[in-house]
């Protein structure tokens, strides 16, 4: 079992060195011209009720910087969470490249190496949540996990999707696929379900915190112990009101007026 204190302090450091990185993003984006598609920005003011030009510019920071936010947490926690804190084997290139079978293309769903609480090495395909997976990856996975116990089974019997938000419950019925259950539909898998095990949310943070029913409440708690240390919440503001007065001095004159003429001028500002 991996201590709560391990968790905890281990999930803290990393985390307060992504969000140094994240900053290190928000300053470069915030140095540069903002991109704007003048045949959208109309409706955006619209269907979000936008009044004034923060409102927008608020907008488009956040939708942009948020797919930059997901992208770099799943890094976050697949690059350093789980092997820096819970001593997982990232199968990375050159750990393949180095350890024979594993260079094997079926091994390519397989993100993970977890010894487990009793000692045996388990592969781990680790997804974000519900709709991570689709049919045609649901089948790919069914396909490559079928080979690897049929023809590694003898070093690999157990495989692991874990999911780390959400519950089991919550999950589409992909994830059934994967494990070769058909719903409805009579698609062309395999019945692996006694090799393969699917676990989201509370049972997957139990399981990789090797049997720690608190596992996932200290990593939440790291996290939040390392937004607090970082205290970007003032500075952060500062770089958005500066960006805020860039973008105003180039559009104020044509963003946000309901008036045709003016978004013709926002058109030719952006596309002449």
């Amino acid at each position: 079992m991996i201590s709560n204190n391990d968790i905890l302090s281990g999930v803290e450091e990393v985390t307060l060195w992504w969000i140094n990185q994240r900053q290190q993003k928000l300053v470069r984006e915030l140095s540069g011209s903002m991109s704007l598609n003048p045949f959208l920005v109309p409706f955006l003011y619209d269907y979000h009720d936008l009044e004034s030009l923060d409102d927008f510019v608020e907008l488009v920071l956040a939708s942009h910087l948020m797919i930059g936010h997901n992208t770099g947490f799943g890094k976050l926690i697949d690059e350093k969470i789980l092997p820096g804190v819970f001593k997982t084997i990232k199968l990375d290139k050159a750990y393949r490249e180095n350890n024979g079978i594993l260079i094997n293309s079926a091994f390519n769903e397989i993100d993970h190496l977890v010894t487990n609480s009793e000692g045996n090495i388990e592969l781990l395909s680790l997804k974000a949540g519900k709709w991570t997976i689709q049919l045609a990856m649901a089948m790919n996975l069914n396909r490559s996990f079928s080979e690897i116990l049929r023809f590694y089974g003898t070093e690999y019997q157990k495989i692991i999707v874990g999911v780390y938000y959400g519950n089991r419950e919550a999950l589409t019925d992909k994830y059934d696929i994967l494990r070769g259950i058909n719903r409805g539909a009579n698609h062309n898998v395999t019945d692996i379900t006694s090799n393969v095990e699917v676990l989201a949310g509370h049972e997957f943070w139990t399981w990789l915190g090797r049997g720690n029913d608190q596992t996932q409440e200290m990593v939440l708690r790291g996290i939040l112990k390392a937004v607090q240390s970082a205290d970007i919440r003032k500075s952060n503001r500062e770089l958005m009101n500066n960006f805020k007065r860039v973008v105003g001095e180039s559009f104020d004159e044509t963003l946000g007026q309901n008036d045709d003429e003016r978004w013709q001028r926002l058109l030719k500002a952006i596309n002449s």
